[in-house]
């Protein structure tokens, strides 16, 4: 942990978002994953663990930290894969408390089929956190954004029309080795939108 901080601090970052982590039905491991959230200042944990809801709540609670389920692309080999359905996670999270909500990632809804500012539509104030990234035309990978289909722009607005403010990650999972510039596109692109 003093190593974290010691780089967090160094590089003048601020941890916001952490995850996806699987946050286990056991509230003794669940409770260290939140622990590790708090003494860093994170206010997102991300996680795709349904099962554990009503521990989630209880520590959300606790700890005054927000938990977004995220959304892989569907399954179709898998249909009890629910979370890449927002229609699911609104479902799931309704009459819970309200820090309880969905980590919309944009491209992953672009490869489930899905308009990503549909998806924006349907969860409202139920998105907590996001993750940012386009989709190559003809493929299930990472463009630069702006190039791709997920159509961002329309997302970004859509997040900005449901007064969304939780913390936004940048996921360009490709060129692992290189890709800084490809980050970079994703901040201007985001500072440029009108």
């Amino acid at each position: 942990m003093a190593a974290i901080k010691a780089i967090l601090k160094q590089t003048k970052i601020t941890a916001v978002a952490v995850g996806v982590v699987a946050i286990p039905n056991h509230e003794e491991n669940a409770r260290k994953i939140f622990e590790f959230a708090k003494e860093l200042g994170i206010r997102v944990i991300n996680t795709e663990s349904t099962d554990s809801i009503d521990l989630i709540e209880k520590l959300v609670k606790e700890f005054d930290i927000r938990v977004g389920y995220h959304n892989h692309p569907q399954r179709p080999d898998n249909p009890d894969y629910k979370v890449w359905d927002p229609n699911y996670i609104l479902e799931l999270t309704r009459g819970r408390d309200p820090r309880i909500g969905s980590c919309a990632d944009l491209g992953h809804w672009t490869n489930s089929g899905l308009a990503a500012a549909d998806c924006i539509k349907i969860l409202k104030s139920r998105i907590v956190s996001s993750h940012l990234k386009d989709i190559a035309h003809g493929s299930r990978s990472c463009a630069r954004p702006g190039t791709g289909r997920a159509k961002l722009d329309e997302a970004l607005r859509a997040l900005k029309a449901v007064d969304f403010d939780g913390p936004i990650s940048i996921e360009h999972e490709i060129n692992w080795e290189d890709n800084v510039e490809d980050v970079k596109s994703y901040v201007t692109f985001v500072k440029e939108l009108k």
